[in-house]
């Protein structure tokens, strides 16, 4: 996950609420555009696309961690600041297995969390799951939520405008919560996070420490 790279505190006022972006912002990906250009290349419109897996790790690693997750969860959250560091040190990194992120809100503002995210290009996916995680507790006490979401989607060059028109993306919200009712089906899913290998080989929920992950991924891999 490649580091937001502009200052440690941005201050945004959104209803009055101090919003402080303790991440910071998106790298540039290229030279600055005017804001319509700008959003106009962020969001997209193909709801297959919008809802391919984004990997972290490396493709060839034998671990597949699926890890379900609700953007307004602050056990997610917790794991994301604490323990997902750690994970990508000792596993992800050294290619013993990859994660990739599916979304099961568990409220409608983890919805339109997870909708904003899925609307903005690939590269830009997991940073913004970071920044929504790391400002969870001052985003979600903002007077108007969404408003805060749209404050943080803008970061990623996505106006107000296009924020609108992805979080009522209907196509892409019944895309998301089949999602969900699929998990449920397959791996009985009932809570966040929870982590499923391999295709259901294991599953664990909570907030566990990475010398859980290190355990089942040295199980799975044992004699290979």
């Amino acid at each position: 996950m490649k580091k937001l790279a502009i200052s440690l505190a941005i201050f945004a006022v959104l209803g009055g609420t101090a919003l402080f972006l303790l991440k910071g912002a998106f790298t540039a990906q290229a030279a600055p555009q005017d804001q319509a250009s700008s959003a106009a290349a962020a969001p997209s419109s193909d709801v297959a696309t919008m809802m391919q897996d984004h990997v972290l790790g490396k493709d060839t690693a034998p671990v597949t961690i699926i890890e379900f997750a609700s953007l307004t969860c602050p056990h997610c959250a917790h794991f994301e600041k604490e323990v997902l560091p750690e994970v990508k040190k000792s596993l992800l990194d050294t290619g013993k297995a990859k994660l990739i992120m599916h979304e099961f809100p568990l409220d409608d503002i983890a919805l339109k969390a997870a909708m904003m995210t899925r609307c903005l290009p690939a590269d830009k996916y997991y940073d913004m799951i970071e920044v929504v995680f790391n400002n969870q507790s001052l985003w979600m006490k903002n007077k108007d939520p969404l408003a805060g979401l749209a404050q943080l989607g803008s970061l990623a060059g996505m106006n107000a405008e296009a924020f609108k028109a992805c979080t009522q993306n209907h196509a892409l919200e019944t895309a998301l919560l089949n999602g969900m009712q699929d998990a449920q089906k397959k791996y009985s899913i009932s809570s966040t996070p929870t982590f499923v290998f391999n295709n259901g080989a294991e599953v664990i929920s909570g907030v566990q420490p990475v010398a859980k992950f290190e355990e089942i991924v040295n199980k799975l891999t044992q004699g290979k």
